[in-house]
């Protein structure tokens, strides 16, 4: 059995039918053999561009070029055109830009670690027993942006912890079950490997039901082209003791996807980063091993006689290396007049490298479309450096950085609440009251913000309440605003009132803040340690 058969089989069956991915008659699908075979193929790809590694690039081609788009020949015929593809059987040094990644781990670092807050402080416990902002921004954001999505599986294995535990899957090893545009199921598939050297892939099946959460298991021996064959758990011996189990009154998968954006050629799942992208990738590749090549063809050349070279114990020439081209060597006979030719020449070609550093820039201004901008990967597009000026910059990433984080908030809370579900062991429905927040980029500093707004409010030109709004925005609760803009208006109408005194104030309030919120988070340490 093939494990998309099985897939679609065992799996979709939980729902009651099998939604194929569009239209099964489209035009588009006359030249492609295995819709399937293509995501998947397109997943592991993404994967090989990100890790940043020539030799795995190389590897990848070389198995892709060989064997891997024979399946579906025709779709794949501008990816036998690549120069990563059709360099395979050549000799050369291949220079990768290494841009994939570094665009994947600014946006990952623009974006940083949420702060997660619960009245209930358990849930700190939790997340810190996982490591979860390791998960988070080491594993799951960056393989969701990569492949398209991901998923969190929440297990619970008294014997490891009293905790839940947090597990990430990656785009590959998930499979979602969607009726009605409402997520009802999950297929995750983990691989073992036996002292015998047999390979196995398991798979786990979280569907809902009416009256509760069923999780089961199946274990197959994998084969050959995704063949698989049924066998029983025992065949691996730690997963000998592993049975189904049913929790009534859970209306969780106890699982959360993470996509960022949707994809539409494949229903239900996530577009990666990378879409539209690799063209552009191995266009930069390509560019940097012409122009790697091209300097190495242009360094200085001394022709010696060869009477003149350096000779081994038997007699012969030495003759250099073939990377260093310094010395090359040419015949010392006489010519037709009788003359030695013993003048040691040097000579050097004058190339184009310009060309290359001009593609260069503008293809990877390409790639970065729709993406980042350029400031954020460290170039200088502009002579300013005030603080607007940085904003305009970098507004690419703040879009890009804006709805990431939106998606990340909700699936952050979803998980959160889940995992105290798991560990009260109470599963119904409850607002746990968890906040995520993140902090600001590219946004002007508290002092700068006091320079701008406060000569604005004093010359009449904001309200008090739009002043406070823009000076404090959420950080203060209802109460302090409250008091703040009472003082305000207050002191504005003292004579001797000037901006010195107002920056005195905004900097007194703003150290208070700031020492309220250590205060508080050094008290939610110690009552978590205790």
């Amino acid at each position: 059995m093939n494990v998309n058969d099985y897939i679609t089989q065992r799996v979709f069956k939980e729902v009651g039918l099998i939604k194929l991915n569009g239209n099964p008659y489209s035009e588009r699908l006359t030249y492609i053999n295995d819709q399937e075979n293509i995501r998947i193929s397109s997943i592991r790809a993404n994967k090989m561009w990100y890790l940043g590694n020539g030799d795995e690039l190389l590897n990848w081609y070389t198995n892709q070029q060989i064997y891997g788009w024979a399946k579906n020949p025709i779709y794949n015929r501008n990816k036998r055109q690549y120069f990563w593809g059709r360099s395979v059987a050549e000799m050369v040094k291949r220079i990768h830009s290494g841009v994939p990644k570094a665009i994947i781990d600014t946006l990952s670092n623009i974006i940083g670690s949420p702060v997660i807050t619960c009245p209930d402080t358990v849930l700190n416990e939790i997340l810190k027993k996982n490591n979860y902002d390791f998960i988070l921004t080491q594993q799951a954001r960056p393989l969701s942006s990569v492949e398209g999505d991901g998923c969190f599986k929440i297990n619970m294995n008294p014997l490891l912890s009293k905790y839940p535990l947090i597990e990430f899957y990656s785009a590959e090893d998930w499979f979602p079950i969607v009726k009605s545009n409402i997520l009802v199921g999950i297929a995750f598939k983990s691989y073992y490997k036996t002292e015998k050297d047999k390979d196995f892939v398991l798979f786990e099946i979280r569907a809902l039901r009416k009256d509760g959460l069923a999780i089961e298991y199946a274990l197959f021996r994998a084969g050959r082209e995704n063949e698989i064959i049924p066998c029983e758990l025992k065949a691996v011996p730690e997963l000998a003791n592993l049975t189904n189990v049913f929790i009534p009154g859970c209306k969780r998968l106890l699982a959360t996807p993470l996509k960022y954006y949707y994809d539409p050629l494949n229903n239900n799942r996530g577009k990666s980063l990378f879409d539209g992208k690799l063209d552009l990738f191995d266009l930069l590749d390509e560019i940097l091993t012409q122009a790697g090549q091209t300097n190495r063809v242009s360094t200085p050349v001394e022709y010696y006689p060869v009477d003149l070279l350096e000779r081994t114990k038997h007699g012969a020439p030495m003759l250099p290396s073939l990377y260093n081209r310094q010395y090359v060597k040419i015949e010392a006979t006489p010519d037709g007049d009788g003359n030695i030719n013993n003048e040691i020449k040097t000579t050097q070609p004058d190339l184009n490298f310009d060309k290359y550093m001009s593609l260069y820039s503008q293809v990877l201004s390409s790639t970065l479309i729709g993406l980042l901008s350029p400031s954020s990967l460290g170039f200088d597009v502009a002579k300013k450096d005030n603080a607007e000026a940085q904003r305009e910059k970098e507004k690419q990433s703040i879009f890009t950085r804006n709805t990431m984080i939106k998606v990340e908030t909700d699936v952050n809370v979803d998980l959160c609440t889940q995992l105290l579900m798991c560990y009260y062991n109470n599963f119904e429905e409850k607002d746990y009251q968890i906040s995520v927040k993140y902090d600001e980029f590219a946004s002007p500093g508290f002092e700068n913000k006091l320079q701008v707004y406060g000569p604005a409010w004093i010359q009449g030109e904001i309200s008090t309440d739009r002043y406070v709004s823009l000076l404090w925005a959420d950080r203060l609760s209802e109460e302090e605003i409250k008091k703040e803009i009472e003082w305000l208006e207050e002191n504005k109408a003292k004579d001797d009132f000037d901006l010195n005194d107002l920056m005195e104030r905004g900097n007194e309030v703003n150290n208070r803040h700031n020492l309220q919120q250590e205060t508080q988070a050094e008290e939610e340490i110690e009552n978590a340690e205790e």
